[in-house]
């Protein structure tokens, strides 16, 4: 596919991204956007910007300097789980099948990445992921956008799967890397380089696997919740009780704490509570907030159970979000149940 002289504009999240893989602290983000024009409050949690695809490029070639990593792509790749993705990596995640999840990341990818394109075909033996893009890149950054590629379409199956992806077959053009040896520490299947095309083949039989978590209606629903949430918080002037809770609704509920939240936005757990402090908020507050706001919104529009509820919610026990529940809203989450029935 021929490069496109157009601007694609991409979130900067994915930036963000690679701050936190190289371990920057805040005074040093403006090094990471040398280059590029941009503002160091672009790297922060919550920031909705949007960046252009030569913007993103500069920002990995600095990152790949500034980290000293040849490999930096498939550092940035290992990254990037279904979660960074935004919603589009949870609609795949819910797919009733693997192959499903790969046709929806093949026609989503477009809105999250504009110069990222897949296409998938199937034949008698292989399930062929092509991956293909278009902006104008020298070597060493297309091999790093490959890179990642390669490793967007391999933690999407093992998410889906549960388990590492060893079947698949890894075709890339470029020549063999330098540091080619490392590639095995990141992608678990065979790879060959100096291909004509560059994609990812699983047996076609893995792609009539079905979603091993069962329950793909209440997980659409979850995120389907987080996203409607998201849409209320502001994205201009952001304060930083704003930023944490931007930061704790993109993600899987429960999967981060506040030392996670306080890396994103690149201080320390000390900071960051100083700052929620002035603005009289905690982390724990704004995490209770969202929590009892997301309960309730579940016992009132859907058919789920409480344990259900506490489970999505990152609850392992149902009776500690019972507990919970009771002291945000005052009664019992049945109670609330049959109190939102009657009105």
């Amino acid at each position: 596919m021929q490069p496109d002289s157009e601007p694609y504009f991409i979130p900067s999240s994915y930036s963000r991204i690679i701050a936190r893989e190289l371990g920057l602290l805040e005074r040093d983000l403006s090094k990471l956007l040398a280059g590029t024009g941009l503002a160091p409050e672009i790297l922060l949690a919550g920031d909705e910007s949007r960046i252009t695809g030569e913007q993103q490029l500069r920002v990995m070639q600095n990152a790949r300097v500034l980290g000293n990593a040849p490999d930096f792509g498939l550092r940035m790749g290992r990254q990037l789980q279904p979660s960074a993705h935004g919603p589009i990596g949870y609609v795949a995640l819910s797919s009733p099948d693997l192959l499903t999840a790969l046709m929806s990341l093949r026609d989503f990818l477009p809105i999250r990445i504009p110069f990222a394109y897949l296409t998938v075909e199937q034949d008698d033996r292989w399930l062929t992921c092509k991956v293909d893009y278009r902006l104008r890149a020298d070597a060493t950054q297309s091999r790093m956008l490959l890179e990642c590629f390669v490793l967007v379409l391999q933690s999407l199956i093992e998410s889906f799967l549960g388990r590492k992806l060893t079947e698949a077959l890894i075709k890339l053009n470029y020549e063999s890397p330098d540091y080619a040896a490392s590639y095995g520490d990141y992608i678990h299947s065979l790879v060959l380089f100096n291909q004509e095309e560059n994609c990812l083949q699983i047996p076609v039989a893995m792609g009539a696997e079905l979603n091993p978590s069962g329950e793909t209606d209440s997980h659409a629903a979850a995120r389907s919740l987080c996203a409607r949430l998201l849409e209320e918080v502001p994205v201009t002037s952001l304060s930083m009780s704003d930023r944490v809770k931007r930061y704790l609704l993109a993600q899987p509920v429960g999967s981060v704490n506040e030392e996670d939240v306080a890396r994103s936005l690149f201080v320390s757990k000390r900071t960051l509570a100083r700052r929620l402090q002035r603005e009289g908020s905690g982390y724990r507050q704004i995490r209770d907030q969202i929590l009892a706001t997301m309960s309730s919104h579940h016992l009132r529009d859907s058919g789920l159970s409480v344990e259900s509820i506490a489970a999505l919610l990152g609850y392992h026990d149902s009776a500690n979000f019972r507990r919970a529940f009771r002291r945000w809203h005052g009664v019992s989450p049945q109670e609330f149940r049959q109190q939102s029935k009657r009105q």
